[in-house]
């Protein structure tokens, strides 16, 4: 099989079926032959006649409205007393797409190929993966040592932390020094990143009660009319374990009791509830304190897409791009390890090996496109951590808005 000469080591197995021949007539082909029976001087009927095809056939064929069976091509080309690479110009090639189906085996996972195009595609993702991607991978490494090395021989120490709620930052990742999160498996420089709002882990008292997610609890100040209603449901969002079950699964089935003013007071309010996890929760409070103080905290939202995203996060498309290759490269291989007997296929520990590769790269690409309101909170309470002081909440504004938790109005006295 011509098609795939190169000894690629992870196709285990190529199983390819030609069923039929597709067979097409290119235009410069139809050309050729209306060229001929001009210069012959011979008329379509003539032409069906001498090849022994019907009139009808010839008439479809030279129209370009019926596809050239092999056998009609070949009649044409003998009532010509031409032979058949003439005939075409030297364009056989172009006239024959196979039709293939078959099954590939690559890295573990069986595809089926459907047809020709879908096999060149195919095609084009191994050598891709086999030939480009490990120059790619080696170039995204290097530029993130080398952009690592400028970073901390210039902490951010001088870095003026632009903590205002409306101002969209702009954090070059070459430059200074950004510490991104998105989901628990996020780590660096050996410091688990699980601070988002559906992170377990980090249980604490708020007002009282005891939520087991900060998402639970930002929740409730969505729900924070005084009616029964949300009363109900902010009594549902404490009970809720999961954080991302409290958003998608609560707080989506009651989106028609969100309060209207909520976009005024929801940085505040994250504040607010933040800082109750920071006091209520030690080791949440020793996680933020273990980040460098001149750090940038950013929520990577680069790959969420939802209209929230350009608030609570920022984006950083050529980070995560890299980051996608390297990890990509890991796993190519972790599997061809497996292939070669040096270790046994493991889900839990590939993804750890991809994770790491991830990990690994932090300073390339610039974050935009968003607020980084989780990330100021963050860095608010960090700061107001270290310092031994409470961060700068706007109590007068979330006390003017009338916030009831569990039928209680809060009067932020404490």
């Amino acid at each position: 099989m011509s098609f795939f000469k190169r000894k690629y080591d992870v196709i285990i197995i190529i199983l390819l079926y030609l069923c039929k021949s597709k067979n097409y007539i290119t235009m410069e082909a139809i050309e050729i032959i209306k060229h001929y029976i001009g210069e012959l001087g011979i008329t379509q009927t003539k032409l069906a006649a001498l090849s022994g095809l019907s009139y009808g056939t010839v008439n479809r064929v030279l129209n370009r409205k019926q596809e050239i069976k092999p056998n009609t091509l070949k009649a044409i080309a003998e009532a010509l007393n031409l032979p058949l690479h003439e005939l075409l110009n030297d364009t056989s090639k172009e006239v024959i797409v196979p039709e293939v189906q078959g099954y590939i085996e690559y890295d573990g996972e069986i595809i089926k190929i459907k047809s020709f195009a879908n096999l060149q595609k195919m095609y084009k993702r191994i050598e891709h993966e086999t030939q480009v991607l490990p120059k790619e991978v080696k170039g995204i490494i290097a530029l993130n040592k080398r952009n690592q090395a400028s970073v901390s021989s210039h902490p951010n120490q001088d870095f003026q932390f632009d903590l205002d709620w409306e101002s969209e930052g702009i954090y070059d990742a070459t430059k200074i020094d950004c510490w991104g999160f998105k989901t628990s498996e996020d780590e660096k420089d050996g410091v688990v990143l699980d601070l988002g709002n559906q992170c377990s882990g980090y249980p604490f008292l708020f007002h009282g009660n005891e939520f087991f997610t900060s998402e639970s609890a930002y929740l409730c100040g969505q729900f924070s009319l005084n009616s029964e209603e949300c009363k109900r449901i902010q009594y549902q969002l404490l009970y809720e374990r999961n954080g991302y079950t409290a958003k998608k699964k609560v707080k989506n089935a009651n989106r028609k009791l969100i309060r209207q003013d909520w976009s005024d007071i929801m940085a505040d309010w994250m504040l607010y509830v933040i800082w109750a996890k920071c006091r209520g929760n030690e080791d949440f409070a020793n996680k933020l304190k273990s980040i460098p103080r001149d750090a940038v905290i950013i929520e990577n939202s680069t790959t969420i897409h939802e209209g929230t995203s350009v608030d609570w996060g920022s984006k950083n498309s050529e980070l995560e791009e890299a980051r996608e290759k390297v990890s990509r490269y890991a796993e190519l291989k972790y599997l061809k390890e497996i292939r070669q007997g040096k270790r046994k296929r493991n889900q839990s520990e590939l993804d750890e090996v991809k994770a790491a590769a991830r990990n690994e790269i932090q300073y390339i690409g610039t974050f935009s496109g968003g607020r980084n309101l989780m990330g100021k909170v963050l860095k608010r309470c960090q700061l107001a951590l270290l310092s031994g002081m409470e961060p700068e909440i706007n109590y007068e504004l979330l006390r003017s808005k009338q916030i009831y938790l569990f039928g209680q109005l809060l009067t932020f006295q404490d």
